[in-house]
């Protein structure tokens, strides 16, 4: 998902916050690991869910992102095709990896994996990123992160329609998208559709406002971000469908307010958090592996809820961070720069 264009240009403030949502996914898993695993001392989900809403702030930043994406490549020969193949590079080859090593771990340590059945057609879905049904009835694939992946795909689906017809993007995606997110009000609860797609709308719209925000005060986008984290750490989603009312909104706020102070915070953005960024999509799906390691590891010690978040949020930004620079990055670099096959359509 890099932005490739002149420095200045490139939205650091929005790398640091991939690191952020990122940071809140493993956070939220490793009270979850915690808090199930020991029924003395918890209720039986008993965890704080908010830690999942950094899924919420990774769906608006697609949106900014992608926008920016297609007005610079709208016009261009070949812009659908190129933007396909560019996403495709970007998201599976690592998601592959990823999922193939936790099949490897489910046939070599079946009784360590509780959920994770392999049936070949469930197999064959969760590497496609179909909407495909684990064990328990839950869409979810192999690898349980890749849910979120799914609707990833399904929003690039969009954009290259956007691409081939050449309107602009919200002519077709707010439509398809606020379409899909009423399909789980009347079907059956538990299906694929789901209303967190809205939160694609609001990255479009922020990324269409770039120009506006960065005209905003500061200081009063800065007030205006922070708040709105507090609130999207503390208030409960309730029903999953008002989500993106109830975190969808806060996270674009945070998002609009980290494109709008961008300038300001750009010299003070620490160079850690910028590669945590860099390394962020790795991390969110390796991380899977890392917390329960971290849980059986520390479990025996004189050691606390604190800590297991502490341990977990260090060594899976470690593991993203090696993942990242011995496997995805190599592996980007040499699908990228590969020559395109003389069958197929030059990239624009």
């Amino acid at each position: 998902m890099n932005i490739v264009q002149p420095v200045r240009d490139n939205l650091l403030s929005i790398q640091c916050l991939r690191a952020v949502a990122a940071f809140l996914v493993v956070g939220y898993h490793a009270v979850e690991q915690w808090t199930s695993k020991m029924p003395e001392h918890y209720a039986p989900g008993e965890y704080w869910p908010n830690g999942s809403a950094g899924v919420d702030i990774f769906f608006v930043i697609s949106g900014l992102v992608m926008t920016i994406s297609v007005q610079r490549s709208a016009g261009r020969p070949h812009a659908a095709w190129s933007f396909a193949k560019d996403r495709i590079i970007r998201i599976m080859p690592l998601y592959w990896i990823i999922t193939t090593f936790k099949i490897v771990a489910v046939i070599a340590v079946p009784a360590l994996v509780t959920r994770t059945t392999l049936d070949p057609f469930y197999v064959a879905g969760s590497y496609a990123l179909l909407p495909v049904r684990d064990a328990a009835g839950i869409v979810r694939p192999v690898l349980p992160v890749g849910w979120t992946l799914s609707y990833e795909m399904f929003f690039y689906i969009l954009i290259c329609a956007t691409l081939l017809i050449r309107v602009p993007l919200l002519r077709v995606c707010a439509p398809a998208l606020l379409t899909f997110a009423a399909l789980a009000f009347v079907l059956p609860a538990g299906g694929f559709a789901n209303t967190i797609v809205v939160e694609f709308i609001f990255g479009i719209l922020i990324g269409n406002a770039i120009p506006r925000l960065r005209n905003m005060p500061p200081s009063v986008a800065a007030a205006i971000g922070l708040i709105a984290f507090a609130i999207l750490m503390v208030i409960p989603v309730g029903n999953g469908l008002a989500r993106p009312l109830a975190w969808g909104i806060p996270a674009a706020c945070i998002v609009a307010a980290a494109v709008a102070t961008e300038l300001s915070l750009r010299p003070w953005l620490p160079r850690w958090l910028l590669a945590a960024g860099n390394a962020s999509y790795a991390t969110y799906l390796t991380h899977g592996f890392v917390i329960p390691a971290v849980y059986l590891l520390i479990r025996p010690l004189p050691t606390n809820l604190v800590a297991m978040v502490i341990v977990g949020l260090i060594v899976s930004a470690a593991a993203g961070h090696v993942t990242h620079r011995l496997i995805e990055q190599p592996l980007l670099f040499s699908l990228r720069t590969r020559r395109p096959v003389s069958t197929l359509p030059a990239a624009g």
